[in-house]
């Protein structure tokens, strides 16, 4: 009888057969990204049933402020992962254990800066991100504690990172988890049974971050991982943080693009009603599920890239690839569907305010029509981030927010009102699918010759 074997994370991206090395990868992150989705959910569901919209565009309001903030951070979470799996893949193993180590304290340090300088300007901010006098209080109450803990949350991102990036996948899963769950159970508590409302929401996300970050470090402190975060591997070289800044501004630059185009959008939103805010709001939610779980198999397929690339293993990483689009792609067409069908129900699910539902399946019957156009262009951004080829990624990922879909909220609704606006996405993701298509082509090449490895490699 044969014997099935038990693959380590390592072994994992390197032995395993390709199918089952992305789908032991991806399954962890997509049941994580589907907890995150519910989270995210649940939290709107709570606020929901507050009846009051305002507490909703409140939620909205500060999501993209919080995912910005995020990013800067994050500049170690994706630089310093996906230099590590490249590192693993070519067996420099202290090279990579040092690189844990700085990504780690440095990504603390940045969020203590970003959390002094947004204490300090906290105020015309929340004015600047849209916040009308309806609001202001709700959306204050929700960014406070957030801003409080928020290099807690940041070094979480950064641990969840790098395990994945070792293929330790159900660890990052596990760290993800703990913290959703407590999130989800906090919530009706918080928001409802002790009448917190938003405050109450950022309360139970706090405990969650708390949570994920208590769990992060005792799986550092256990000796079953190839990394570190002792000080005494702190050691910073020019080439680390070469490799690490590469790839992590140009990432970190695209999600702060993203929460910038949704900033511009909502305060083009705020012209038409705040029931029109927490409409975008509630449908942004909700067709993030699908996002999400696209994002999360890309993402399981990108240490698989990066450690691949790394050891030369070109046949491989080509399989791994075509595997990772056709699922992608197949997952982009379903959603797509599913949310024209059954958007308007979901959207009525979490909201019982018949201006913000209507306002939210406007847009969502629109917005779904680009979704089948976002996992190519996903797909080949996060592969030139595997590879450590920063500026093709920041290309694709500048070309839906920065480039299109900026520009295009406000000519369109300029020209055409919120019709217009509502347009505006689907144009931006088929004109950056363009670009990524024409910019695979060399991606391709990538994948075909070993010259391409650098001295990275020697």
């Amino acid at each position: 009888m044969k014997v099935k074997k038990t693959y380590t994370g390592v072994e994992l991206m390197g032995e395993a057969p390709v199918g089952t090395a992305i789908i032991r990868m991806a399954l962890p992150m997509i049941l994580t990204m589907l907890a995150q989705s519910i989270y995210n959910m649940t939290d709107m569901f709570f606020i929901g049933q507050t009846g009051d919209p305002n507490m909703v565009a409140a939620i909205a309001l500060v999501n993209p402020l919080f995912m910005m903030s995020q990013a800067l951070t994050n500049v170690f979470a994706t630089g310093g992962s996906t230099y590590i799996s490249r590192l693993l893949g070519a067996k420099k193993t202290d090279a990579a254990r040092q690189t844990s180590t700085v990504s780690l304290y440095v990504a603390l340090c940045a969020g203590v800066l970003i959390t002094i300088v947004l204490s300090i300007f906290k105020s015309p901010t929340l004015w600047l991100i849209g916040a009308s006098d309806a609001t202001y209080e709700y959306t204050n109450a929700y960014f406070t504690p957030l801003l409080m803990f928020m290099t807690i949350a940041a070094c979480g991102g950064v641990m969840s990172g790098q395990m994945r990036s070792e293929g330790a996948a159900q660890k990052a899963m596990a760290l993800q988890i703990i913290g959703i769950a407590l999130n989800i159970i906090l919530d009706p508590i918080f928001i409802l049974w002790l009448d917190m409302g938003t405050a109450g929401a950022a309360w139970a996300t706090v405990a969650g971050q708390v949570a994920s970050f208590t769990y992060g470090i005792r799986y550092y402190l256990k000796k079953d991982t190839l990394l570190s975060i002792k000080p005494t591997d702190y050691r910073p070289n020019r080439e680390m943080m070469k490799q690490i800044l590469s790839v992590g501004i140009p990432a970190a630059f695209t999600n702060i693009i993203m929460s910038v185009s949704d900033i511009m959008a909502n305060r083009v939103l705020a012209a038409y009603g705040d029931h029109v805010v927490a409409g975008n709001g509630v449908q942004r939610r909700v067709g993030s599920m699908f996002f999400m779980v696209i994002f999360a198999l890309i993402m399981g397929y990108q240490p698989f890239a990066g450690f691949n690339y790394g050891a030369g293993n070109y046949e491989r990483l080509r399989k791994g690839f075509k595997l990772t689009l056709m699922i992608a792609t197949g997952l982009c067409i379903f959603g797509a569907v599913v949310l024209r069908v059954f958007g308007t129900a979901l959207i009525r699910f979490f909201i019982d305010d018949e201006q913000t539902i209507e306002a939210g399946a406007a847009i969502m019957r629109i917005f779904v029509l680009g979704i089948p156009f976002i996992g190519p262009q996903i797909m080949m951004m996060v592969s030139f981030q595997a590879f450590g080829k920063p500026v093709q990624a920041t290309v694709i990922a500048m070309g839906r927010q920065f480039l299109f879909y900026i520009p295009l909220i406000f000519v369109f609704d300029h020209l055409f009102g919120f019709e217009g606006f509502i347009w505006a996405q689907p144009t931006a993701d088929l004109l950056t699918t363009g670009i990524a298509i024409m910019l695979g082509l060399s991606l391709f090449k990538l994948m075909r010759k070993p010259d391409d490895l650098g001295a990275e490699r020697n």
